[in-house]
């Protein structure tokens, strides 16, 4: 392990320990794929840390006890095998309380534990480490920063490739293999593509549609690099658009950028949300957008904070969020516009490049 690697992995491993010791609690047994990854910097199918106040632990078995190794001194190596299982460990450790991620375990691993660990309180630590998160240091912001680069070239290829008679998923599919070309270690979801009537709805999965003269494209795209996720969607049209088609593209594009002027450190998620809200609904369009305008990402594609209009979340200096108002008119046509921006003092960075205004292919 690099020593810069190190020192991060330290910085924040201390941090969910400083969660731990104000609760209480003897040790936190961590699980959720995304979390360990967070706290150790390793990638694996079959591993679980345990950190507590004065000793961290990884423990897994044969098959990864060589890379597992690489971990310290940060972590110490506890290897499973016959006869000496994770519970045993717990068991031998005897601690007085244990916290555990509810949401991510199974009824079974919690019906396991709590008989095979009488001794020990099993106790609920949800939300903590996905609280420290939701701030990123320089190193996630890069690696995002890097996800959507890949994104806005993917962007630019794909445009030379939307025409009359090329199919929805067709799109979809040359998008996800550029994004792989281009550096990507895999997909932040399941890429959305869906063209003319189709573009109504917000995640309409990619179909055999042809793509025809004077249809709207909407594509909603993401990838990762080095475990961060991007997302971005983007709007375009082919041959020709209406009038009505241009005034909502406009709209969506004003709404936008009224949340983008809204966002920095301090204000709610709920302000965000509504002053996108408040020129969709001011043009005319209420009813027609109907999700939130933002969530956060990072190591997951939805992550805190959340701009909706039930949104208590305030944005905080590191925050990663989307910004990706939408209009959505049933039998008809819909669009959104999406970038990812960080949050600073005074405003936001833009990590998406790609042109907003309309585009007519």
């Amino acid at each position: 392990m690099e020593k810069e690697e190190e020192e991060l992995l330290q910085k924040r491993v201390e941090e969910v320990r400083g969660k731990l010791s104000e609760k209480g609690y003897s040790a936190f047994l961590v699980t959720k794929e995304e979390n360990k990854y967070y706290l150790s910097g390793f990638h694996s199918s079959s591993y679980q840390l345990v950190i507590t106040s004065d000793a961290n632990y990884v423990i897994t078995d044969f098959r990864y006890r060589e890379a597992a190794g690489g971990l310290s001194p940060l972590y110490e190596l506890v290897e499973v095998k016959a006869g000496y299982s994770l519970e045993s460990f717990l068991r031998e450790k005897s601690y007085e309380t244990l916290a555990v991620e509810y949401q991510d375990i199974s009824a079974a691993f919690y019906k396991k534990i709590t008989e095979d660990l009488t001794d020990t309180e099993i106790v609920p630590f949800d939300g903590v480490v996905e609280k420290i998160r939701s701030i990123k240091d320089e190193t996630e912001i890069e690696a995002t920063r890097q996800a959507e680069h890949i994104g806005d070239m993917a962007f630019s290829y794909i445009l030379g490739e939307i025409k009359p008679g090329v199919s929805e998923k067709d799109i979809a599919l040359r998008l996800e293999l550029k994004m792989r070309e281009l550096g990507a270690s895999g997909l932040s979801f399941d890429t959305i593509c869906v063209s003319g009537v189709r573009t109504s709805m917000p995640h309409g999965e990619p179909s055999n549609k042809l793509i025809e003269d004077g249809d709207f494209v909407t594509m909603d795209f993401g990838c990762k690099y080095r475990g961060y996720c991007s997302d971005m969607t983007r709007t375009v049209a082919v041959g020709h658009v209406s009038e009505k088609q241009k005034l909502v593209y406009e709209t969506v594009l004003n709404a936008q950028q009224a949340a983008a002027d809204t966002m920095k450190a301090g204000v709610k998620g709920f302000d965000v949300d509504k002053a996108a809200r408040d020129v969709i609904y001011g043009a005319g369009f209420e009813g027609c957008f109907g999700h939130a305008n933002g969530h956060g990402t990072g190591l997951e594609i939805h992550e805190a904070p959340v701009a909706s209009p039930v949104s208590r979340d305030v944005l905080e200096t590191g925050m990663i969020i989307s910004n990706e108002p939408g209009i959505y008119i049933p039998g008809e046509f819909g669009v959104r516009i999406e970038d990812l921006s960080v949050i600073t003092e005074d405003g936001i960075i833009d990590l998406t490049e790609s042109d907003k205004r309309l585009i007519i292919l």
